[in-house]
């Protein structure tokens, strides 16, 4: 079956963070195991990107908590040495009854005239809820253009986060499972990724 995304949506069909996410689906894994993956595979992604913009602008990375975190060193030491940022942390959780995005931590301030592009890091990207909400924000934020860097997604959530801003967004993502189930997770995915990250996954 062909996979039709968004237009906005850009599938890197990365040999690398292919194989590597494979090894994620793994649940055994331990979370030092889990997070140096999501760190490799951000890395491979990182690399693939076109970063583009003048040497006097500054970007803005914007880490979804609390996940999006374990893509930071990934990201980060793998742009190029000309490229200015700025980062900022963005709290955004899904209500496990409703499946809808809540926002609880968000300290933007008054966005720098310099700042035109932001880079969203979060590694999955399923209902598409939370990153339709952070792409809404940004927009808000008067930012530009939005790169929203994913490792692993679905057609649903991309969809529906692509459809809120499509001329000032970009989606890069590594991999794309066929559906979420009843609770919101991606199938076959890799699990609640910030449970797995962080060891807070209990029986």
């Amino acid at each position: 079956m062909t996979l039709t995304l968004p237009p906005n949506v850009q599938h890197l069909q990365n040999a690398t963070s292919t194989s590597l996410l494979e090894k994620l689906r793994d649940r055994s894994l331990k979370p030092s195991a889990v997070r140096s993956l999501v760190r490799d595979i951000t890395a491979s992604l990182t690399q693939s990107l076109q970063l583009d913009g003048p040497s006097t602008e500054t970007i803005a990375v914007i880490v979804v908590l609390r996940s999006g975190l374990s893509m930071f060193d990934g990201f980060m030491d793998n742009l190029p040495e000309q490229v200015s940022t700025a980062v900022y942390h963005m709290g955004i959780f899904r209500d496990q009854e409703s499946l809808q995005p809540v926002e609880y931590y968000n300290k933007l301030p008054v966005k720098p005239a310099h700042i035109k592009q932001a880079y969203i890091l979060d590694p999955l990207i399923a209902t598409g809820g939370t990153a339709a909400a952070v792409v809404s924000i940004l927009q808000d934020w008067g930012i530009e253009k939005v790169t929203f860097l994913s490792m692993l997604s679905t057609p649903v959530g991309l969809g529906h986060a692509a459809s809120v801003w499509p001329e000032g967004s970009r989606f890069v993502v590594g991999a794309v499972d066929p559906e979420v189930d009843a609770k919101g997770y991606i199938t076959p995915g890799v699990g609640d990724i910030g449970d797995r990250l962080y060891g807070t996954a209990f029986d």
